[in-house]
């Protein structure tokens, strides 16, 4: 800390910033943090760093340009002290970054995931400020990042539950004053910014820009045409009864020989399709309930289906799902170990094996995540029924 606030550096603490902390007292801040979750060994915190080509930016604009980038990484979460130094060739912006979050006290996990992340959004917001960007290359261990990006994306909570609710609400609008308004009604804040649409979730402080995030199906124009049926993206189910149009299907003036094409013509027209889903205003609250429900009913078809019907047998099956994932484990390792080992032609098969063993891995370990839900829950089960038997008993005694 004492070096990235340097003032010999920062012009005389001119632009040192913090995030959720106040950058005069961040040490002693942080370690409240960490001594109110208990955590105060291990790592303490994270260091990093954003260097500019040389004359590319000035102070104030790298500043501006770190505390955004820093914002967005962990500023729902995490405290962070952003600074700026100026004393060399390349101007550059450091993060010290608290391990322990102070939402939850759950620890930062530095891995290639968040490496990719932080990447990405550093190449993103210097494109959005025209400002040069890394380029993917090649490199010795062959990691590419954009890979790692992709799959944060695809199993962030909030990315996917983000997205979710936008597919939703494009699907239930008339217009794209309707979609907005639903987003509003599932929690969203909306802002627009240079053309492009950003939302935020209610207990959350980062922006989603869902163009950058989700790619070009969710632009504004693309957003707007989906709503009228003039553009039909890939793999969306909500569109298998509305068939997309085209200007010129609608300009010409085809002959009809019958009322039924006719009438055809003009669902197209007014994409109205008698069969389309109907259009409800889905709460938040609801939106959890029902996710509860989805939950809950896997749970209860993998108990019937595995014919746990007492404690003894539930307990008895999730130890056997333990095993099981360790097992599948340690031989998807030992593949890896024999991958590095042989020649080209045996890696395709060992490869194979590979990725049969993932998928196993990933359905055994869905098993044991649900068999964990409820053994958590099953002590609240009780003490709920206890409350409803001790209710009927007051009820018979009053009777």
């Amino acid at each position: 800390m004492n070096y990235v606030k340097n003032g010999d550096k920062t012009e005389k603490l001119l632009y040192i910033s913090g995030i959720n902390c106040d950058p005069n007292n961040a040490t002693k801040e942080m370690v409240a943090i960490k001594k109110k979750f208990m955590k105060t060994d291990g790592i303490l915190a994270w260091h990093s760093y954003q260097s500019f080509c040389e004359g590319e930016v000035t102070a104030d604009e790298a500043h501006k340009i770190g505390l955004q980038l820093a914002n967005e990484m962990w500023g729902d979460k995490f405290q962070v002290v952003v600074t700026t130094h100026l004393n060399t060739k390349h101007i550059h912006n450091h993060f010290v970054l608290n391990s322990v979050s102070f939402v939850d006290g759950k620890k930062y996990n530095a891995d290639r995931n968040s490496y990719a992340e932080f990447r990405r959004l550093n190449d993103l917001i210097c494109m959005e400020h025209n400002k040069s960007y890394l380029q993917e290359k090649k490199n010795k261990s062959g990691i590419n990042y954009v890979n790692y990006q992709n799959r944060n994306i695809k199993y962030s909570n909030y990315y996917k539950k983000a997205k979710e609710d936008l597919d939703l609400a494009i699907a239930v609008s008339n217009s794209y004053n309707d979609f907005k308004n639903t987003l509003n009604n599932l929690g969203y804040e909306i802002t627009l910014r240079a053309g492009k649409l950003s939302i935020r979730g209610k207990d959350y402080k980062r922006n989603i820009r869902i163009e950058r995030y989700f790619g070009e199906d969710y632009s504004i124009d693309n957003i707007k045409k989906q709503i009228k049926g003039l553009y039909l993206p890939e793999k969306k189910l909500y569109y298998k009864n509305r068939k997309p149009i085209s200007v010129l299907s609608v300009i010409s003036k085809p002959k009809y020989n019958s009322f039924y094409s006719m009438y055809i013509r003009y669902c197209n027209i007014l994409n109205n399709y008698p069969s389309f889903i109907k259009k409800y205003n889905v709460s938040s609250v609801m939106k959890e309930d029902i996710k509860k429900l989805d939950k809950f009913s896997k749970q209860a078809i993998m108990l019937v289906n595995n014919n746990i019907e007492t404690e003894d047998k539930f307990f008895e099956f999730l130890n056997s799902k333990v095993y099981e994932l360790s097992d599948l484990k340690q031989k998807r390792e030992e593949l890896w170990r024999k991958y590095k080992m042989c020649n080209e032609d045996e890696k395709l098969e060992i490869k194979k094996e590979i990725n049969n063993i993932s998928n196993n891995i990933s359905k055994v370990n869905e098993e044991v995540k649900m068999c964990e839900d409820i053994r958590l829950r099953k002590e609240d089960i009780k003490k709920d029924l206890k409350i409803m038997k001790e209710r009927e008993m007051i009820i018979d005694e009053h009777i």
